[in-house]
């Protein structure tokens, strides 16, 4: 991804496939890597880790998959669209899945945070709360052109069971 003002000339140039999904995905690695920090408890401090490092990847992803559905639209190819903007899909849904787990552990973490570093904990459940607003707002609308009723089943599912992350 190069450096964070890199990253963001990108996300500003006309025609560029850094969009939302690679924002979302960039702000829950920032929340995540915002909460690390605050976390004690080993194991959940390296599963923050691992979500952070996840969502890094998932920047690139993002754009990586979305730049193959405007391939298969430009090229005719109906099938080719489907199943690129299904995996294209897959990006914002792993990223709101992160986002949740990182808003379960801030929940989690409000008690044992020291008032001093509250607004810390305030602001990664903030930009996780954003990441996955975000999230959301993308897979809706890939959803929508789909227009396929089962796979939107399937994937709404999937999303209202990460609205119910344990944080062990």
């Amino acid at each position: 991804m190069g450096s964070i003002e890199q990253f963001l000339e990108q996300v500003a140039r006309r025609g560029s496939w850094f969009g939302g999904g690679s924002v979302a995905a960039f702000s829950a690695a920032l929340s995540a890597a915002l909460l690390e920090k605050l976390v004690f408890h080993a194991p959940t401090a390296r599963r923050i880790q691992r979500i952070r490092r996840s969502c890094i990847e998932l920047v690139q992803r993002d754009a990586v998959t979305f730049s193959r559905v405007i391939q298969a639209i430009r090229a005719g190819e109906h099938q080719a669209f489907r199943r690129t903007l299904k995996s294209a899909t897959e990006v914002p849904c792993q990223v709101f899945e992160h986002a949740q787990v990182i808003r379960a552990v801030c929940r989690a973490a409000q008690r044992s945070v020291e008032p001093r570093f509250r607004s810390d904990l305030r602001c990664a459940m903030a930009v996780a709360l954003a990441a996955g607003e975000s999230a959301r707002a993308l897979i809706d609308t890939n959803l929508a052109w789909l227009n396929d009723a089962r796979y939107a089943q399937a994937v709404h599912r999937r999303l209202r069971s990460a609205g119910h992350t344990r944080t062990r």
